[in-house]
């Protein structure tokens, strides 16, 4: 953990809000310092403001995101207010990331729960749940009903389902906040009119309105996602803050062609050809991710690349059992494959 105190910076002096104190110890034993779009989002989504956040991935988005919640979730819990219901629900379009959001959000839950212990502060554990189609048991399911989660994780999809569900519907009530993450994925989509509209069946749920925090890397107009993400009172647009963060980041973008003339030689040789330098690549980097547009073209890649001698290549897809699909997301961000 990197201490910040050896580069002077304390995050109290620019977020004073912060409350109780282990907020702040926790994230300057973490960070040496605030990203930009954390340093001007973060005050807004305190103050309930709507926010759009565009900034580009390595940025701090989703703490950017959570920190001002979690703050008040653990004000909650220190006053003794923390109720059995739901606060905050993300909504994320892909399955993978609700997932790493739920191990990346639990890692710095568990860390401030010991800072709050070694102050001498009993505090109740901060739930985090993920509802996520045919990845949720009905035993978690109903476990969520007895116990909500204060942070739903979800996506479009089966918010739509929770959504019908009346018991689990009246948890909803006291939701103060929606994150939708990678909303660029959505917003012009059929999914995304789902979403939409599933929004504002949560507004008529809860007993007042919540806040929408709308994230992403590529996203634009900018005026036009932000209406989309806060919707409409009546005629008239809700409330918005934009904020939009960009930062040049070297980028090596290259087109490469297997043959010289594609249209002088069979598919054949050209696709032989094409897995030659894949497999050239695999070898000279730690990590490669190869995108195809279909499942059956994804598992056809693998066997090839297995054929060429590249062991430590997995497929992914949604069609793969949950548990095997986090193992293999799993040893990808550890460098395995």
């Amino acid at each position: 953990m990197q201490d910040s105190r050896e580069h002077g910076f304390r995050i109290e002096e620019e977020m004073p809000f912060l409350d109780p104190p282990i907020i702040a110890r926790w994230f300057n034993g973490k960070y040496s310092k605030l990203t930009e779009p954390q340093r001007r989002a973060i005050p807004l989504i305190h103050e309930r403001k709507n926010v759009l956040v565009s900034s580009p991935t390595g940025t701090g988005k989703t703490l950017t995101g959570f920190l001002a919640i979690i703050n008040e979730l653990f004000r909650f819990a220190r006053e003794g207010t923390l109720r059995d219901t739901v606060y905050c629900v993300y909504i994320s379009p892909l399955k993978a990331l609700a997932n790493d959001i739920d191990r990346n959000l639990n890692q710095p839950l568990r860390e401030i729960m010991e800072i709050s212990k070694e102050e001498g502060m009993e505090l109740p554990q901060i739930r985090v749940s993920v509802r996520s189609g045919g990845d949720t048991k009905q035993s978690d399911r109903q476990r969520m009903l007895r116990k909500p989660p204060h942070i739903l994780i979800t996506t479009p999809e089966s918010f739509s389902l929770v959504l019908t569900a009346p018991k689990f519907r009246e948890k909803l009530r006291t939701v103060r906040y929606v994150i939708v993450d990678e909303i660029h994925e959505v917003s012009s989509t059929k999914r995304g009119s789902l979403l939409s509209a599933n929004l504002e069946r949560l507004r008529a749920v809860t007993d007042e309105d919540f806040v929408r925090i709308g994230l992403s890397a590529t996203q634009a107009p900018l005026d036009e996602i932000a209406k989309y993400l806060c919707g409409f009172d009546g005629e008239v647009p809700r409330p918005f803050e934009i904020v939009d963060v960009d930062t040049k980041k070297y980028l090596d973008l290259r087109t490469i062609v297997p043959v010289h003339d594609l249209t002088k030689v069979s598919s054949e040789v050209a696709n032989e050809r094409m897995y030659d330098i894949l497999t050239d690549l695999i070898n000279r980097h730690r990590t490669t991710l190869i995108f195809t547009n279909t499942r059956s073209g994804t598992e056809h890649v693998a066997i090839k690349l297995k054929a060429r001698g590249i062991e430590s290549v997995e497929a992914h897809h949604s069609s793969l059992g949950k548990e095997t699909r986090l193992d293999v997301e799993d040893s990808s961000r550890g460098g395995e494959n």
